[in-house]
C-alpha cells in the first residue's frame, strides 16, 4: 500500500532515500571481522638494523643479527615464522615458537578520552519535491536543512562515558499544497506556515565496556523494526534507550526500548503509531542480533513487542559468492511474523510476510529478481517514521496487502567498476498481484471502524493489481572541497486498479548532500 511519506531507498545505497540493492537500504548490517591471519613486519630501514646491532652485546649475536636482516631482506621485508626477530609480536610458549599478532586493544581500552576521541560534522541537505495523483492531488516542497552533529569520545577506565547532542533547522523555500511532513508541521498536527525552524534533533548520553555501548536520549537506532525513514530535509528521531555490543566474534547483539517519536517535519515529540493502521503505541521494546557466519554472509534474528498491538518476529539470511570480475551472486531471504497481543487495539493480528531475491553481478552491471508474498487476511504493518520493512519489494509502494504477491526486477549500475567511481543507477519494475482485503473489511463493514479506510477502497474491499517503475541515478564527489557531495535524483511512476490500496501517481525528488567535517 501507498504511504505517502514513503520513499523507499535503504536498499539503494541512497540511505537517506529509495532503495539500497539493500544493501540492506537496504538490509544488511555490515561486518568487517575477518582478517588474514598471516604476520608481516616491514623491516627495511637502515636505521632498525643498527639499532638492534647495538642491543646485541657479543660479535656472535651481532652476526646473528645481520644473518636475519639480510634472510628478512631476501624474503621482500617480511618476516618469517623461523627468525629470530619478533618485534611487536608475540612468541607462543610452544616448541615451534609461533609468532602471533598482539591482541588488539578493545575500542573503550583504546579510548583517548571524553574531548580528545570527540567529533563535529555539519550534513546540510537540499530537497526537493514534486508529486501529482488522482483526483487532481498534488503536492510541491522545496527545504534546505542542516544539521550540526557533536559526538563526544568516552572518558578513559573500565567504562567509559559520553553524550551526543544535534541541533536541527530547516528553511522553507517552497511549501507548496500539499506538502504535508516535508514543512514545518505544527503540534496540533496541522501544516502551518513557518518559514523556519530550529529544535534540539538528537542528544543523549551514553556508556561503553569493551565493545558494547548503552545510549539514553532522543537517538537513531538500525534494525529491522526502528530504522529512521530518513527521506526528507531532516530525519526522524525516537526517544529510548538502547544497547549494541560487538564483543561477541562476528556477532552484534541489539536491545532497546523506546516510547516517542520526533517525527519528520515536527519539532515536538509525539506518541508512535503504526504506519497503516494508525494505531497509538506507548512503547515498542526489542532485542535480536546479527551473525556473519561466513566473510560473505550472515544470519539475522529479531523480536520486538509493541504494547498492546502487536509481537513482531523478524529471521533474515543472505550469501554471496564470486566475484564481480566474473560473476558474483547474492542471495537474500528474510520474513517477518506479526501477532497481536495484550488489548490487541488494532483488532485481530496474524499474519506472515516474506521476500526472496537473487542477483547477479558482472562488472559494474547488476541484475535482481525479487519475489514478496503476504499470508494473512491483515495488512503487514510497521512503526511509521520507519523503514520497519526490510522487504525486498517494498521500493515506492509496499505490496504488502492481505495475501498479495509482488515481482519486481531491478537493474543496478556501479561506476566503481567501469572506471567512474562516485557514479550509480538504479532502474526497477514491480507488479503486484491477488491482494484481498475482504476478511479485513468485513470486521471494518462500518465507515466509523478505526480501520474502514485501509480495508475499502472507493466502495469494495480491497483487491486488483498495480504496478510501478523507477530510476535512481546518483553521483558523489570524489575529490576537492566539496568531497562526499552526494546528487540524487529519483524519478517513480505507479499505476494500480480502482478498487487496489494505491492509487496512480507520478513522484520526482532531487537530493542534495553536502557533508563538512569540523573537527
Amino acid at each position: 500500500m501507498n504511504n505517502p511519506t514513503k520513499n523507499r531507498s535503504k536498499k539503494s545505497g541512497t540511505a537517506t532515500l529509495l532503495c539500497c540493492a539493500f544493501a540492506l537500504p537496504a538490509l544488511t548490517v555490515a561486518a568487517s571481522a575477518y582478517a588474514d591471519d598471516a604476520v608481516t613486519q616491514p623491516t627495511s630501514s637502515t636505521s632498525s638494523t643498527q639499532t638492534l646491532a647495538q642491543t646485541l652485546s657479543s660479535p656472535t649475536q651481532q652476526a646473528q643479527a645481520e644473518t636475519a636482516n639480510k634472510r628478512r631482506a631476501n624474503s621482500g621485508g617480511q618476516v618469517r615464522n623461523d627468525q629470530p626477530d619478533t618485534t611487536n609480536a608475540i612468541v607462543n610458549a610452544e616448541a615451534d615458537q609461533t609468532v602471533t599478532p598482539p591482541t588488539p586493544p578493545s575500542s573503550q581500552a583504546a579510548s583517548k578520552g571524553f574531548i580528545a576521541d570527540s567529533h563535529l560534522n555539519l550534513q546540510f541537505r537540499n530537497y526537493s519535491d514534486y508529486f501529482e495523483g488522482p483526483p487532481s492531488l498534488y503536492r510541491h516542497a522545496w527545504v534546505q536543512g542542516a544539521q550540526v552533529n557533536f559526538e563526544s569520545g568516552y572518558t578513559q577506565g573500565l567504562i567509559g562515558f559520553g553524550v551526543d547532542a544535534s541541533l536541527f533547522a530547516a528553511l522553507k523555500l517552497d511549501g507548496g499544497n500539499g506538502a504535508g511532513n516535508m514543512v514545518h508541521v505544527g503540534k496540533d498536527g496541522g501544516g502551518s506556515r513557518q518559514l523556519a525552524w530550529a529544535y534540539p534533533g538528537m542528544y543523549d548520553i551514553k556508556g561503553r565496556i569493551s565493545e558494547t555501548v548503552v545510549k539514553y536520549g532522543l537517538q537513531t537506532v538500525a534494525n529491522p523494526f526502528l530504522e529512521p525513514h530518513d527521506n526528507r530535509a531532516l530525519p526522524p528521531t525516537f526517544l529510548g534507550v538502547s544497547l549494541v555490543s560487538n564483543d561477541l566474534v562476528h556477532t552484534t547483539l541489539e536491545a532497546g526500548s523506546f516510547t516517542k517519536v520526533d517525527a519528520r517535519g515536527h519539532t515536538n515529540l509525539s506518541n508512535l503509531t503504526t504506519s497503516y493502521g494508525g494505531t497509538r503505541i506507548d512503547r515498542v521494546t526489542y532485542v535480536g542480533g546479527t551473525w556473519h557466519y561466513a566473510k560473505n554472509g550472515e544470519m539475522s534474528l529479531y523480536i520486538d513487542q509493541a504494547d498492546d498491538v502487536w509481537r513482531q518476529y523478524y529471521g533474515s539470511v543472505s550469501q554471496s559468492f564470486g566475484d564481480p570480475g566474473t560473476i558474483k551472486w547474492s542471495g537474500l531471504a528474510n520474513v517477518y511474523s506479526t501477532h497481536d497481543t495484550g488489548a490487541s487495539r488494532q483488532g485481530h493480528i496474524n499474519s506472515n510476510a516474506y521476500s526472496l531475491s537473487v542477483s547477479a553481478q558482472h562488472g559494474p552491471h547488476a541484475l535482481l529478481l525479487g519475489y514478496q508474498q503476504v499470508l494473512g487476511d491483515q495488512f503487514f504493518d510497521y512503526i511509521n517514521e520507519t523503514n520497519g520493512i526490510y522487504l525486498t519489494n517494498s521500493m515506492d509502494v509496499d505490496y504488502n496487502a492481505p495475501h498479495e504477491q509482488s515481482l519486481q526486477l531491478r537493474y543496478t549500475f556501479d561506476g566503481k567498476y567501469a572506471g567512474l567511481p562516485g557514479l550509480k543507477a538504479m532502474f526497477w519494475g514491480a507488479y503486484g498481484w491477488g491482494a484481498d482485503g475482504s476478511a479485513g473489511a468485513a470486521e471494518n463493514a462500518s465507515p466509523s471502524a478505526p480501520l474502514h479506510d485501509l480495508y475499502w477502497k472507493n466502495g469494495e474491499p480491497v483487491h486488483g493489481h498495480h504496478h510501478e517503475f523507477g530510476f535512481i541515478p546518483s553521483y558523489t564527489l570524489q575529490s576537492g572541497r566539496f568531497k562526499d557531495t552526494k546528487i540524487t535524483f529519483i524519478a517513480m511512476w505507479h499505476n494500480g486498479q480502482y478498487h487496489y490500496s494505491d492509487g496512480n501517481n507520478m513522484e520526482y525528488r532531487l537530493v542534495v548532500n553536502v557533508p563538512v567535517k569540523v573537527f
